[in-house]
């Protein structure tokens, strides 16, 4: 039967030596509050320019009026992908 590589065996030998031996995980990239709030933002604006390129397209090159749908829609997507990234983020970075 296959070994469960989730779940250690317990040691059950009286040998100390044979714990040291075995390799420590890789470190997890655990970033700051300040950097997850500037990845934060980052991915907000990226959003923003997204949206804004998709609303902005028609006005621009047919000099239509903007539509009130598509400011609202500039304003609001952007703060609601940036708050779901970070949320992502914290419980990925979080997880043990």
């Amino acid at each position: 039967m296959p070994k469960n590589r989730e779940k250690p065996e317990a040691d059950t030998s009286s040998n100390s030596e044979q714990l040291g031996d075995a390799p420590s995980k890789p470190k997890r990239w655990r970033p700051s509050r300040a950097q997850r709030s500037i990845l934060m933002v980052f991915v907000g604006f990226v959003a923003f320019v997204i949206v804004s390129g998709i609303v902005l397209y028609k006005p621009i090159m047919y000099g239509d009026m903007i539509e009130n749908f598509g400011i609202v829609m500039m304003l609001t997507v952007p703060v609601i992908v940036a708050v779901a990234f970070r949320v992502g983020l914290d419980s990925w970075l979080d997880a043990e």
